[in-house]
């Protein structure tokens, strides 16, 4: 991996120019047994705001086939499971196959594990048949693939006509009273996270990549036009915590 830890003190590539093809999966595979732990740590516990929100919003239907790309610790898998109900499925793929045994610990644990599976797969490359999915959804993931329209483009082709879209993901702030204090947080917090981590004896390096991983990613407006232009309709945003993260919806076309 291309990562150095020196004294404690996490540094990553930059995002640009960045193998996310071959370092996003040894990031995650690295990070995977403490990743829950520290996304409720790192966002105070907001998170399951978010996910609320993302039941509120993301118009997946009791019943349906679901797709959860990067399905990472099955953390969105069992959410949209519990939305499906008992005639519902949800099937989730990740690259890292460390984040998948963890995921798959924790759907055998829960009341769905009948109707959540895991398997490894490329969200650049989905191992499905066209039409396959009643929706997809994902959640933190996009700001990690190599090539977004890709990405977008694999998403269409495996959700039916008429089907949903949600995708929630990190994003700019378009306050700067907001912006300015959430970008101080990412270059000085997370770094001392990062120490606190390497004293737990946890994993150092990963971290520093969240706030890189933003860099070249698209704002809500720019995100929602990529979306469109991928064959997606009615594509709507809804930001969240002020703009720190953002919900985007959509639904494909019926033919």
């Amino acid at each position: 991996m291309d990562e150095r830890v020196r004294d404690g003190q996490a540094r990553a590539p930059s995002a640009a120019g960045l193998d996310k093809s071959a370092f996003v999966p040894q990031l995650f595979d690295r990070i995977a047994d403490h990743y829950d732990l520290m996304n409720l740590i790192m966002t105070a516990g907001v998170w399951r705001r978010w996910q609320a929100a993302f039941r509120r919003r993301c118009g997946v239907p009791a019943g349906a086939q679901v797709l959860d790309i990067g399905c990472g610790t099955a953390e969105l898998s069992l959410l949209l499971a519990d939305m499906v109900g008992p005639d519902g499925r949800v099937c989730g793929v990740d690259l890292s196959e460390r984040m998948l045994e963890v995921g798959r610990r924790k759907v055998e644990a829960s009341p769905h594990r009948d109707r959540v599976r895991l398997r490894q797969g490329d969200a650049l490359e989905l191992p499905f048949e066209d039409g396959s999915f009643d929706a997809a959804a994902s959640a933190f993931v996009m700001r990690n693939v190599a090539d977004l329209d890709r990405a977008l483009a694999e998403i269409v082709r495996v959700v039916r006509p008429g089907g949903r879209v949600a995708i929630l993901e990190l994003s700019h702030p378009p306050a700067s009273v907001v912006r300015v204090p959430y970008l101080l947080y990412f270059r000085h917090v997370l770094p001392q996270l990062g120490r606190w981590a390497a004293r737990a004896g946890l994993p150092v390096a990963p971290y520093a990549w969240l706030p890189l991983s933003l860099q070249t990613f698209p704002g809500a407006e720019a995100m929602a036009q990529r979306m469109a232009a991928a064959g997606m309709e009615e594509v709507r945003f809804h930001r969240l915590t002020a703009g720190i993260v953002c919900l985007h919806t959509a639904h494909l076309a019926r033919r």
